[in-house]
Order: structure tokens, then C-alpha cells, then sequence
């Protein structure tokens, strides 16, 4: 590979990438089409931990502008467009209605205006202009409680399985020539002069430069090894439950009447999800899961608003994920979820993110990582293992 505009060969600057989340493969990734040489460390299997247990969507994140993020969602539906058109086998368009009740908290004024601009900021990848929808049109594609149903909207977002795209991913990256180290946890990483040296059980290794994307476990990492982060992030527990039969065809947006959350109630590979919850996670993160508490949450709300009513006893699978957020606030749903790459020297750390927008989040590391060499590189197309 050659530099754009030069002709001598680049540098194989050697990088570890700590963590083999979404993000940490899609840093891997950009990072090794970029001509580095790059080693993944992930202490479990790839994508088995937060990165599977999402509400497996690609979206823009239509309940953020409520709290103002409009240049999160404006990057996410950019993104939402980027993945639909490069990986149309994993990523597919759904339609989702939003029923509007007597006692929503949130009205169909409302409700329109923040349609229209989530459709606005799609621009021309948008994949439809949202619709409004009769009391009647939503009865007969959902099967709601008709008790207060006002009418309401449908738009389009779209479904992934998030696991299969983190491994698709991670395939892609060691296509490109990146070494990648399942079951192999980082005890410590070290500054050592202008080397980073990164110890495991195997042993000890060198590298020029330190990608920290262990998420939910960056803070611990950082503190078993000295060093200070710039940024406090808040770990939040998304519970969700699997319903044994198909209750939906298409996707649900349902508004919680006791605390102003939403909910996704989606069909999934034969089953109905149903998701999700926010609770700060206090316990340890070797053991994540779905709690008593939430799992009755989810099954409450559900039977709010769906005529054909579950219970315990049908749920197939219940899961959960830690998700690292940026700032503290009272109420989880106002933490934004915008993520932040901070470059220390040839340490890189980064706070947050979101599946969606994987990928422009790893330009913006392997940007900081040029920086830190001091030459811009262009990354080879990107190409999707097995596509």
C-alpha cells in the first residue's frame, strides 16, 4: 500500500485495540486498512458481551432529539444509511407504528413535530417519510388495546443482528491482516518511554500506540493500571425479554405512562422483543443480567397496551447489557449518548458510543492515531468479510 501523494511505503506503527465490542472491531478494522499493525485483545469471545444484547436496531435514535442531540442523530441516521447500503444482509429496514393514547405523556403535535424532523435530518437517505395513522389503521396492523387509542404514526428505522455484525466485523478486520486475541484479558497496560506494554496471562507485548475501547470495563482497566480519565461515565443496565411467538410483524414504539419512557416491542427471528429498560448498574460486570423487577416491567408495560397478553411462562430468553455513558444525571434517559475520543500522547481513550455509529467512530480514532504518527493516511475501501 502506498501514502496518497507519496511513494515510500508506510510505517508499520504496531497498535493494540483493548476491547472486542462493535467499537473495538470497527477501530481494529479502520485502523489495519489503514496500514497498521494491529492487535485486538478482547477477554471473552468477540461481540459477547454488550454488543449482543441491544434492542438490535440501526437507528437514529428518534428519542434523543427530546433531549436536544440533534447532531447525535443527525451522525446516526447518516450512519443508519451507510450500513444499509454496504451491508443489506445484516441491516434491513422496519416499519414502526407509535400509537398515541389518551393518557401518552407524550401528545400527536408532539409527536408530528419530532417525526418531521428526524425525517428532516435523514435528508435524501431517508428511508420514508413517516405517516400519520388512523385509530382504525392501527388496530388493524397491531394488535392494541383500543381502550384510549387516539391514532398515531408510522416511520422507519431499521433491524440488525447486532452480534452477527460485530463478528462480520471482526472477519473483515482479519481479513485486512489484524491479529485478533479472543479469551485473553488485559490485566494492565503500561507506558514504557514511548512504547505502550500490554500484560496478560500470556505475557507481556509491545506497542506504539494504546486504543482503550473496553467500554463498560475501560475505568477498571484504566485504574488497575494508574491512570486518570478525563470523563466520568455512567454504566446502565438495558434489560430486555423474548416472547415465544410471533405477537407482531412489525416494529412498536410504546410510551410508558408511569416514568415517560419508551419501548420497542420488535419481531425477532420467530419471536416477539421486548425492550428496554435503564437502571444504573452497581454490580459487578461479570454478571450482567435481566432482574426480577425488570423482567415484570417490561411484561406491565406490554400488557398496557397489547390485547394478546403475556406472562412469565412464555418468555424463551431474557438478556441484558451495560451500557458506558458519558456524565451523571438523575434521569438515565438525559445522559447523552454521544461518545468522545480523547488522545493522551499515544494513548487513546474512548467514552461511549453506540453500535449505529461504529464506524464513524473509529474514523475519528484512526484520525487521532495519524495525529500521533504526525502523517495522514488513507484507509483502503472498506470491504465486508463474507459480503
Amino acid at each position: 500500500m502506498k501514502f496518497q501523494g507519496r511513494t515510500e511505503p508506510l510505517l508499520r506503527h504496531r497498535i493494540a485495540v483493548v476491547g472486542g465490542g462493535i467499537n473495538g472491531a470497527g477501530i481494529a478494522w479502520e485502523l489495519t486498512r489503514r496500514g497498521y499493525e494491529v492487535t485486538l485483545y478482547e477477554k471473552r469471545r468477540v461481540g459477547e458481551q454488550t454488543s449482543s444484547k441491544t434492542t438490535k436496531m440501526i437507528h437514529g435514535g428518534i428519542r434523543y432529539l427530546e433531549h436536544f442531540h440533534f447532531g447525535l442523530v443527525r451522525e446516526s441516521l447518516r450512519e443508519r444509511a451507510w450500513l444499509l447500503e454496504h451491508l443489506p444482509r445484516l441491516v434491513r429496514p422496519i416499519e414502526i407504528l407509535l400509537p398515541v393514547y389518551s393518557d401518552s405523556p407524550r401528545n400527536r403535535v408532539t409527536l408530528r413535530a419530532g417525526l418531521t424532523l428526524y425525517d428532516s435530518l435523514a435528508g435524501s437517505k431517508n428511508i420514508a417519510k413517516h405517516k400519520a395513522l388512523s385509530r382504525e389503521a392501527l388496530l388493524e396492523r397491531l394488535p392494541l388495546v383500543p381502550v384510549g387509542l387516539r391514532g398515531g404514526f408510522s416511520y422507519w428505522d431499521a433491524q440488525v443482528d447486532d452480534l452477527a455484525l460485530v463478528q462480520t466485523v471482526i472477519e473483515s478486520a482479519r481479513c485486512e491482516g489484524a491479529t485478533i486475541l479472543e479469551e485473553t484479558r488485559v490485566d494492565a497496560v503500561a507506558r514504557n518511554g514511548k512504547e505502550w506494554i500490554v500484560t496478560t496471562a500470556g505475557g507481556e507485548a509491545r506497542y506504539d500506540l494504546l486504543v482503550n475501547a473496553a467500554g463498560p470495563w475501560m475505568n477498571e482497566l484504566l485504574g488497575a493500571s494508574g491512570i486518570r480519565a478525563r470523563y466520568v461515565l455512567s454504566l446502565l443496565r438495558g434489560s430486555h425479554i423474548v416472547v415465544n411467538e410471533p405477537l407482531v410483524t412489525i416494529g412498536a414504539l410504546l410510551q410508558s405512562t408511569s416514568d415517560r419512557r419508551v419501548f420497542f416491542v420488535m419481531p425477532w427471528k420467530g419471536a416477539t422483543l421486548i425492550g428496554t429498560t435503564e437502571q444504573a448498574h452497581l454490580e459487578s460486570l461479570d454478571d450482567v443480567h435481566a432482574t426480577d423487577d425488570e423482567i415484570d416491567y417490561l411484561i406491565a408495560r406490554f400488557n398496557r397496551y397489547m390485547r394478546v397478553a403475556t406472562s412469565r411462562g412464555r418468555i424463551v430468553q431474557s438478556f441484558a447489557g451495560v451500557r458506558p455513558l458519558v456524565g451523571r444525571a438523575t434521569n438515565p434517559s438525559a445522559i447523552g449518548r454521544d461518545s468522545h475520543v480523547v488522545r493522551d500522547g499515544n494513548l487513546i481513550n474512548v467514552f461511549g458510543g453506540k453500535m449505529t455509529t461504529f464506524m464513524s467512530l473509529a474514523r475519528q480514532v484512526a484520525m487521532r492515531a495519524d495525529n500521533c504518527f504526525g502523517e495522514a493516511r488513507t484507509a483502503r475501501a472498506p470491504v465486508f468479510a463474507g459480503a
